[in-house]
């Protein structure tokens, strides 16, 4: 996978976090498939892995109808927040957080994607002032959510692709979410779609991958242990949605070959991916609906 950029332009005002799904069970049951657990240490020599080995059980359902969405088991990550954009610089501001993002002029390369990128960006919080560097400069920011134990989670464009940040506000760390799925040529995944904070805010699940695929993947803030859930790849996932009780969430799928929208769950505790069924539009806009937006 080639390395994703994170920051860009072009459209500013966007900023989406990614969260929606559906529950739903299936009783046919497909062959099981070894995926890897890997423990991911973020070091100057770069990320660090060790492999264990996680069994997925994939059941696929047999009914085509439009699954019937519970949103009453869904975990809404929504905290009320501000955005002002004054000229070239955008401010977005919840709780004691404020993200501040700094536009300039296109130079070199960048002006053939877009007249102005981000240039830089800061967090100030009450535990202080972090500056957030990042080269190549995006294009746009897309989103930014807050979790419960201090963490933002920073979406932004590229070029070509996205890339997500982790911040950690009371040690200062910052993570590239890409770098978790590298190539041989050291190159992290090219884009990352939807992301959400599960309710206790330790972990984060997103869709990670190459343009034109994309893998579910899971990362233990507090462990720094990320999971590459399964081999199976769901090309786009527009969408993921923890259940309350934090041991699972839901996400939605989009083929190449097909408009239609599907609604998948997969559980922790049982290790396993449960496909639900297709999506109507109205369902698949709410889902949408369960995350934050710029």
């Amino acid at each position: 996978m080639k390395s994703a950029q994170i920051m860009t332009v072009g459209a500013i005002m966007v900023l989406a976090i990614s969260g929606c799904s559906g529950n739903a069970s299936s009783n046919q049951q497909l062959p099981q498939n070894e995926v890897k657990n890997i423990e991911v240490n973020n070091t100057k020599e770069g990320v660090k892995e060790v492999e264990e080995k996680v069994t997925i059980e994939t059941s696929k359902a047999t009914d085509k109808k439009m699954n019937s969405v519970d949103y009453s088991q869904y975990y809404n990550n929504q905290d009320k927040f501000k955005v002002v954009v004054s000229g070239k610089q955008i401010v977005w501001k919840t709780k004691d957080v404020t993200f501040t993002a700094k536009l300039t002029k296109a130079k070199g390369e960048e002006a053939a994607e877009a007249n102005e990128v981000v240039d830089s960006m800061k967090i100030k919080s009450k535990r202080g002032e972090q500056l957030i560097k990042l080269n190549p400069r995006p294009l746009r920011v897309n989103s930014l959510s807050l979790s419960k134990n201090n963490q933002v989670a920073l979406h932004v464009s590229d070029h070509e692709g996205s890339r997500l940040v982790l911040i950690n506000l009371s040690e200062g760390a910052q993570t590239i979410v890409n770098m978790f799925e590298m190539n041989s040529d050291g190159a992290g995944s090219e884009k990352i779609d939807a992301y959400n904070w599960s309710p206790d805010g330790k972990k984060i699940a997103f869709g990670i991958g190459d343009l034109g695929s994309s893998y579910i993947g899971v990362y233990d803030v507090e462990r720094k242990s990320y999971t590459h859930v399964s081999d199976k790849d769901f090309t786009l996932i527009s969408s993921i949605v923890w259940h309350k009780d934090g041991k699972s969430f839901d996400f939605v799928s989009k083929g190449d070959d097909s408009p239609q929208a599907i609604l998948y769950t997969y559980s922790e505790t049982k290790k396993s991916i449960l496909e639900s069924g297709a999506l109507s539009k109205n369902d698949e806009q709410k889902l949408a609906e369960l995350t934050s937006e710029f």
